[in-house]
């Protein structure tokens, strides 16, 4: 039955083609006409779904190989984003530009790629420092610009030095410089703003907020120190700009009273550190503080050092004698004689006699009035004192100190606590006192107490939930590939290839079946032009000949599958067996 339905088809065939006794080129030009001519399109379909399949499948290969990329900087500005290139090309870790100047790098590489950089200093984020200067400014600038081009400078310059501490991670500065004035009423002082981004767990010292307003304030002409305003990252006001004294005072008292405790500290523990071994000692001081300021002033005088220094005597005497005597006249009116020199011995002689000639006389005349009086001046050691107490004397100390006990190994090999002994204890308080300087007067206590430490265990970093970890994604991303990749192959891949696998084998065959039809049909035209079927009954079908052109024998084969379906069946399951075969 298949044969008889293979030789209706290569009849038909042959027919068609060969009906016309075509030379071998234009059978062969027929044939390629009739398999690229009503499915070309299918052809051409089928070879460009096939190298889409392809090309899929290696984009899938590719992008499953391909390692998840997360952020590494966002919004970084070209110049920022030329260094971190470099820096990352340096250290050989692979990279990708996002959108909006940011930088991609592998999961995996991430944490390392932000401790290469920021060794580096990388992202510095800073702007164009006084490089910008010595760029040519070209032609005609106004003196508006040069001017804001140098405070722009400037303020990067001042941001650069400031991020060079080891707890800022980022600083910006502002500068608010007004324009000089010829009058000195208009005049108005500059000011300036510093933001600081402080590292994770770090801060500034009272000493080094007040460093850095310090060094903004001089880098500014007329800038007071009163004018400069540093915040942190937080929001929080670094410096005092001119709040309440109340207050600024007593955070200055409590500063100070940390400062003396934190010294005391570290010096008993710097003490102990060599005796008990590094970490088993605890120390903890507490002062408090005189902050009241007393003036006084002393005067002194010592009555016993006392020095004559000058003496005045003086004498007064009132007496009545005899009268003038002599003759009234000019005889009694002569000017005395000239003076001449005489011995001072000899004059103090005279002295002496006359004297005691006064006195005779003296006493022989009448006495009325004698007034004496002395004045005596002395020197007397006087010291004059002038004291002021500054605040912030020590009132009281309270020390605490704790210190881990010893370790030994017993007889079974176990280790096990060795205290201190009594004595030990009394030359460590004394060793503590000393360092302290204690002083019994002013309540001071210091205590040493020897426990066991408990062991610090170090705090167990969060674990990274499953969802972000890298594995999983890349397991993501190669689970998602196969399953891909073995979709394309069976939906698409493997009905492609059969197709294309299948249509050329049936054109092979019907090729074939076409030039076997030909030459049977011309051996057959001249012995019996009417070709028969047998069909299921085993009742011969008359077909049509060769002499029929292919649209009759066409419309004839369509007959037969209408009528005898059985028939036709057992057609197609021929061709089904035979290219099985």
């Amino acid at each position: 039955m298949a044969q008889s339905a293979q030789a209706m088809t290569q009849g038909s065939a042959a027919g068609a083609m060969g009906g016309g006794g075509m030379p071998e080129q234009g059978r062969l030009g027929a044939l390629i006409a009739e398999y690229l001519g009503p499915n070309a399109l299918r052809q051409l379909g089928l070879i460009i779904g096939l190298a889409a399949a392809v090309a899929a499948g290696v984009g899938l290969f590719l992008w499953a190989q391909e390692p998840v990329h997360r952020a590494l900087f966002a919004d970084l500005p070209a110049e920022d984003v030329a260094a971190v290139q470099q820096a990352l090309d340096g250290a050989g870790i692979p990279y990708r530009n996002g959108p909006g100047g940011s930088i991609e790098v592998p999961a995996g590489q991430l944490d390392q790629a932000r401790l290469m950089l920021a060794e580096q200093g990388l992202p510095n984020a800073g702007g164009v420092g006084f490089e910008s200067l010595r760029q040519d400014q070209g032609f005609g600038t106004s003196r508006f610009m040069e001017n804001a081009r140098f405070q722009r400078a400037l303020e990067t310059e001042l941001a650069r030095t400031i991020t060079s501490l080891d707890a800022v991670g980022e600083a910006r500065v502002h500068l608010a410089i007004p324009e000089r004035s010829v009058f000195l009423r208009d005049r108005q002082a500059p000011r300036a703003s510093v933001t600081v981004g402080l590292h994770q767990g770090r801060s500034l010292s009272d000493r080094q907020v007040n460093a850095i307003a310090q060094m903004v304030a001089s880098a500014v002409p007329d800038l007071a120190l009163e004018n400069v305003a540093v915040v942190d990252q937080r929001g929080r006001l670094l410096t005092d700009m001119g709040g309440d004294e109340g207050m600024q005072g007593s955070g200055e008292q409590l500063a100070m009273r940390q400062r003396i405790e934190d010294a005391y500290a570290r010096r008993i523990q710097d003490l102990l550190t060599p005796i008990v071994g590094e970490g088993n000692v605890r120390a903890e001081v507490s002062a408090r503080l005189d902050f009241s300021e007393v003036e006084s002033t002393e005067e002194i005088y010592d009555p016993e050092s006392q020095v004559l220094r000058s003496e005045q005597t003086q004498e007064q005497r009132s007496q009545r004698g005899q009268g003038a005597m002599g003759i009234p006249g000019a005889l009694t009116n002569q000017p005395p004689g000239a003076g001449e020199l005489e011995d001072p011995a000899g004059d103090a002689a005279a002295a002496g006699e006359a004297g005691a000639e006064e006195e005779g006389e003296a006493s022989e005349s009448e006495v009325v009035d004698a007034t004496s009086s002395a004045t005596r001046n002395f020197e007397i050691n006087r010291t004059v004192r002038h004291v002021r107490t500054p605040s912030g004397g020590i009132q009281r100390l309270s020390v605490a100190v704790l210190l881990d006990q010893p370790t030994t190994t017993n007889e079974e090999g176990e280790t096990v606590a060795a205290p201190f002994e009594p004595e030990r204890l009394e030359e460590i308080t004394a060793l503590v006192r000393e360092a302290v300087g204690f002083d019994a007067e002013r309540g001071d206590s210091v205590n040493v107490v020897s426990t066991e430490f408990q062991p610090l265990e170090a705090p167990e970093p969060a674990p990274t939930p499953f969802w972000e970890q890298p594995w999983l994604w890349q397991g993501g991303k190669l689970l998602l590939a196969a399953l891909l990749g073995l979709l394309l192959i069976v939906m698409v891949l493997r009905p492609l290839v059969n197709g294309l696998l299948g249509r050329d084998r049936r054109s092979r065959e019907l090729a074939v079946a076409r030039h076997q039809a030909r030459q049977e049909g011309e051996e057959g035209a001249e012995t019996d032009p009417n070709r028969q079927l047998t069909g299921p009954d085993s009742q011969p079908r008359q077909l049509p000949g060769s002499s029929r052109n292919y649209e009759e024998q066409l419309q004839a084969a369509r007959e037969v599958v209408n009528k005898e379906p059985a028939l036709a069946a057992n057609v197609v399951k021929g061709w089904l067996a035979r290219g099985d075969a």
